[in-house]
């Protein structure tokens, strides 16, 4: 009954004969390799694979190796190869052109790749566009350098949220970006103690331990692969789009595989959590989001998705508001609970503590310039400067505009959890998460999959889902530019200029393509 009001069945299936465990293994087995066959088969996935492939070559580069890969004398594989030219300005354009080329494969192949019109998105293209990167270098941040010293850290029995990379001196914190390497960790201590297991493989390679990052990112996006289209399918939404939109994304493909972000363990953790939940099963999935949580913080958001859930599987709730508020009080303290408590005993088991939460405003230290309240504020700060003003006042707009855009976005979290929570889980979550993002003072490119890739699972317009993919297209563009251009303002800039060529090309596409194609929500399954 539980799982019949949470996601609409209005049927349950009749109890199977469990197979033996060898039956099942191979069951499995065959059913990947066809599915990896009938994947390969399809001339958009293998365009996308030679895509990553250039991006894989354009990756050996200055902009991603380590700093002394070209350095006199050049690294053993580099000399044996004879690549040391690729570390020269001829090379440097070599490399750039590869990489901007092999995104642009991707991208193209990505949105010749949306089923309509019956076509289908190949459900194994996420891996074969996966592995021609696998051994590539960290690509657009520098992040799992900063994880591999993280994870050495730990390994030599020293506190991460006390010390930063500079406590372990030498290749692992020669790579972390300059603006981390004294820094503690502000990561939850699950992801630590992965990154702890990661690097005790390869405990004196700190290059090795940051490409091995991806370990757990790939299982990840494989986790998302297998949860995201059923979440949809649970409430009317095409899995095959829930797939192709969330899960074979450029941006995916780029920041979870190319850039090893633990991000994408989170993102698949809360996805996962929120198919549990879906199916009635929601004492499992809080425990599930509190593993989430312990990977990266931000997962706590949604348990207004879970809290929602557990509202609508309520079969006694009276109208009115007032009791709307209870039972989402009552709701959110049962599930808080748990969530605290899981969390809780994972904290005492990875042994890390709680050194974190003193750590959560490392982040903020940077200025991004993509997020808008920090955008606002530095803009008033250039003028007010070019006004002549004094730095007393100059250091005001920037902070202000922060606090702001907080209080803003705690607001809407506030309105979305009282009005979407109870009627869309799934978009209540996705909507936090984005809120959250556009109104905190840092944003990367990859905070954007936090929420982004649930939209996947929510019914879209046509022009909402146009929205996303003029979206994807920009913050590609941008992470293309901001690869190979050192200055942030100047990545502003070409991305947007860049981003309206690729969007009239996919409009030309989309009217010669795609004529008379069917509004997407008109096309969907109704629940």
């Amino acid at each position: 009954m539980l799982e019949q009001r949470v996601a609409g069945a209005t049927t349950t299936a009749p109890p199977r004969t469990p197979w033996p465990a060898e039956l099942r293994v191979v069951a499995f087995v065959d059913r990947f390799n066809a599915a990896l066959v009938r994947s390969w088969a399809d001339p958009m996935v293998r365009r996308g694979t030679i895509g990553m492939g250039l991006v894989a070559a354009g990756s050996i580069s200055p902009a991603f190796l380590p700093g002394d890969t070209f350095d006199t004398p050049a690294s053993p594989l580099i000399e044996r190869f004879g690549l040391e030219w690729l570390g020269t300005g001829l090379g440097r354009v070599v490399t750039t052109v590869l990489l901007a080329v092999g995104m642009l494969l991707l991208v193209d192949a990505w949105l010749r790749m949306r089923p309509v019109h019956g076509r289908k998105a190949p459900s194994m293209a996420w891996l074969l566009w996966s592995l021609p990167i696998m051994l590539a270098p960290p690509l657009f941040s520098r992040d799992a350098y900063s994880y591999a010293a993280q994870g050495q850290i730990v390994l030599r029995g020293m506190d991460p949220y006390a010390v930063g990379p500079f406590w372990v001196a030498g290749p692992f914190a020669d790579q972390v970006d300059p603006m981390w390497v004294q820094t503690p960790a502000p990561y939850g201590p699950l992801a630590l103690q992965v990154q702890h297991a990661i690097v005790g493989l390869f405990p004196e390679n700190a290059y090795v331990s940051a490409v091995a990052m991806r370990v757990p990112a790939l299982l990840a996006v494989g986790l998302l692969a297998y949860a995201l289209p059923r979440l949809a399918e649970r409430y009317g939404v095409s899995g095959r789009h829930a797939l192709w939109l969330g899960v074979l994304n450029p941006l995916v493909m780029m920041h979870f595989i190319g850039g090893a972000h633990g991000d994408a363990v989170m993102v698949a953790l809360v996805t996962l959590a929120l198919l549990l939940a879906s199916r009635g099963q929601l004492v499992v999935a809080t425990m599930t989001l509190a593993a989430a949580t312990a990977y990266k913080q931000t997962a706590i958001l949604a348990l207004i998705g879970v809290v929602g859930m557990a509202l609508q599987a309520q079969t006694d709730l009276a109208p009115g508001a007032a009791a709307r508020l209870k039972a989402l009080m009552r709701h959110g303290l049962a599930y808080g609970s748990v969530l605290g408590a899981t969390f809780v005993a994972i904290t005492t088991l990875t042994g890390l503590g709680w050194g974190w939460v003193g750590n959560l405003s490392v982040p903020v230290s940077l200025r991004s310039l993509l997020s808008p309240p920090t955008f606002v504020g530095s803009a008033v700060e250039w003028l007010m400067r070019v006004g002549g003003m004094p730095e007393s006042a100059t250091d005001v707009p920037v902070p202000l505009a922060q606090t702001i855009g907080l209080v803003a976005g705690l607001a809407g979290i506030a309105w979305i959890t009282w009005r979407v929570a109870p009627r869309n889980p799934v978009l209540a979550t996705a909507g936090a998460m984005l809120v959250l993002c556009a109104s905190g003072p840092v944003l990367h490119p990859w905070y954007l999959l936090w929420g982004g890739l649930l939209l996947a699972a929510v019914r879209l317009s046509a022009a909402q889902l146009r929205t996303i993919v003029v979206v994807t297209l920009f913050f590609v563009t941008y992470g293309v530019v901001d690869a190979t251009v050192s200055n942030g303002t100047w990545a502003l800039g070409v991305s947007a200029a860049m981003w309206m060529i690729a969007r009239l090309r996919a409009h030309r596409r989309r009217a010669h393509e795609q004529a008379n194609e069917p509004v997407l929500v008109a096309a969907l399954p109704r629940r």
